[in-house]
Order: structure tokens, then C-alpha cells, then sequence
């Protein structure tokens, strides 16, 4: 065999391994996207694929995480201005819980329902804002029953309290498009707030989605009265020292200046699960701020060690919790 016919018969090898590996590539690709293009929000596959996921990932550092859906054709269309997601990330951030992703989607059955059973199936806590009023578009109840095979109770306890609390409004009435309020998914679990003349509960669905109004003086309400609720899971979990600590520091010296000492530093700490987050300051500011250096993590002397190193080599100071800064 000559060297030419001998190159001829190697490439063809090759070529014809490259096919099959392309062809079984392709093949395998197609089976997985059919495989999700069937798959139904209801079908019990979905957890165990949580259950999979759970087992056989392992995160750096074990964290309660949590993520947050944002309910509305309103918010989608630039009509309302959403600030439930912001006071959430604030208010998990005090509790220790890691949130995740937050998603903001229409008052559409399918959305919802994808959306929530991926989200539930990801993560320790879901919450969801919006689409639990008295009109034919709130369906985040219906939806979510319908996700998990559950059936539409009218919880009558609820119905007692929202009567009681609005029957001081002139002219008011239990109507049917009211008690649309009260219609939970059956079985689920109804937290209720000691806060009184607060009748709207804290609906759970598949045991960690929780159902939330989209009026913001309500969301906050209800998640502020619930805080020892939440604080109890997070510590069940992680123990007493759940919380997450930050300390910012400000800094006159531009970011390009400061951003090859902070990348050095963040690999340096990162198997102490600390995270440093730089944000640069537009504008005039009477101090001469250029940029604020965040450090957070669980371990509050870590936190502050590292924050005083910084402050350091970046010339900066410590940014009291009475500061605030657009970012």
C-alpha cells in the first residue's frame, strides 16, 4: 500500500467517525428536545429530576436559595413599575436566603405553569406576586391547581375574615367574584398573619411556592409578619449562623484602577465563600465617590477582615448602613 493510498484510507476513517459522532450527536440532541417539548407541568418526571439534581450536584458552599416570580401583563407592558422583586432581595438577604432568579411573566396558564414548576423544582422556596384578585385574569390559583393536579376549595375561614375586615367599606359585599379570593388550590397549606385586619393569607402549593398579592403594601405586609416563619426554615437548615453579612466600601480611585487588586482578592477568598462585587458611581457626588466595593458572606469576621484589606489598598472607608448609593 502506498503512503498516498494509505492517507486516503485514514481519512476516510476519520471522516467516517466524525459522521457517526455528528449523526449520534444530533440524534441524541433531537430525543432530549422532543423529550421537553412533551413534557407537561403536572408529570411527576419533573421531580425526580429535583430529586437527581440534589444528589448528584455539589455547590461550593450550601446555601437556602430561593427565587421569585413576578406575575402581570401590567408589569410586562410598562403600565405598573414592579418593586415586590427589589423588597424581596433585601428581605432574603437579611435572612439568609440566597435568591436565585427572579422572572417576571404574563396572566397565561402556560407561563405560569411552566414557570412556577421549574422554579419550584430548582429551588428550596418559591415566591410569587400577583394574579390572586377577584377578576377574570388573576388565575395564578387556577394555574398553579391545575399544574398539580389539585382541585379549587373555597377556604371559608377566609372568607370570614375578608367579611369581617371590609364590611366597614359602605356598600361592600361577599360576592362570587370576591370569593375568587378565597378559592385555593386543595390540599395546601394557608399561613395566616397575626397582623390585624390583614385577611389575605400566604397560600403554599407543593409545599414551597408561596402565593403572594401583587399590591406592594400587601406583599411587604404579609412577608414582614411571616419573617420568624421564614427564619425558623432557614435555621433548620443552616443553624443560627444563616445570615448573610456585607460591608461596603467607597472608594475615590476609578475601577479599572482598583479591578485587577479585587479579581486577585475574590480568588483568593472564594474557598471562603465570600463574594466581592465592585459598582461604579455615575455622576457628581460631593465625597468624590467613584465606586463601592461590596463584601458579603456568612462568616461576619471573615467579611470584615477582608473589607478592612481592601479598604486599604483601594484608599477607601467603610460605608455606614445610613448610606445609600444608586448603582
Amino acid at each position: 500500500m502506498t503512503l498516498r493510498t494509505l492517507s486516503t484510507v485514514l481519512g476516510s476513517k476519520r471522516l467516517l467517525l466524525a459522521t457517526t459522532t455528528t449523526t449520534t450527536t444530533i440524534a441524541t440532541t433531537a430525543t432530549t428536545l422532543r423529550s421537553l417539548r412533551a413534557w407537561k407541568p403536572n408529570q411527576k418526571p419533573l421531580y425526580n429530576w429535583r430529586q437527581q439534581i440534589t444528589m448528584t450536584t455539589a455547590a461550593p458552599e450550601k446555601t437556602f436559595t430561593a427565587a421569585c416570580c413576578i406575575i402581570g401583563d401590567e408589569i410586562l407592558n410598562g403600565k405598573t413599575r414592579d418593586s415586590n422583586a427589589y423588597f424581596l432581595a433585601k428581605y432574603l438577604f437579611e435572612l439568609g436566603i440566597d435568591l436565585k432568579r427572579v422572572e417576571v411573566i404574563a396572566d397565561d396558564y402556560s407561563a405560569i405553569q411552566e414557570t412556577i414548576c421549574r422554579l419550584s423544582s430548582q429551588h428550596d422556596i418559591v415566591f410569587t406576586s400577583g394574579g390572586i384578585g377577584p377578576t377574570h385574569d388573576d388565575i395564578t390559583y387556577d394555574a398553579l391547581a391545575k399544574a398539580f393536579g389539585l382541585s379549587l376549595k373555597l377556604d371559608d375561614e377566609t372568607c370570614r375574615l375578608m367579611e369581617a375586615t371590609m364590611m366597614k367599606s359602605p356598600g361592600w359585599k361577599l360576592t362570587e367574584a370576591r370569593k375568587r379570593m378565597a378559592l385555593f388550590p386543595y390540599p395546601s397549606k394557608i399561613l395566616r398573619t397575626p397582623v390585624s385586619g390583614l385577611w389575605v393569607p400566604v397560600v403554599v402549593v407543593n409545599e414551597n411556592i408561596h402565593v403572594l398579592p401583587g399590591i406592594p403594601h400587601l406583599f411587604e405586609r404579609l412577608l414582614e409578619s411571616l419573617r420568624p416563619h421564614f427564619q425558623q426554615l432557614v435555621e433548620a437548615k443552616h443553624g443560627e449562623n444563616g445570615r448573610y453579612y456585607r460591608v461596603q466600601i467607597a472608594t475615590r480611585l476609578q475601577e479599572g484602577k482598583i479591578a485587577p487588586f479585587l479579581s486577585a482578592l475574590q480568588e483568593k477568598v472564594r474557598d471562603k465563600h465570600i463574594k466581592i462585587g465592585s459598582y461604579p458611581k455615575w455622576g457628581t457626588d460631593a465625597q468624590g465617590i467613584r465606586v463601592v466595593v461590596s463584601v458579603v458572606g456568612k462568616n461576619e469576621e471573615v467579611v470584615r477582615d477582608t473589607a478592612d484589606q481592601i479598604a486599604r489598598d483601594i484608599e477607601g472607608w467603610t460605608y455606614t448602613p445610613e448610606q445609600t448609593v444608586k448603582l
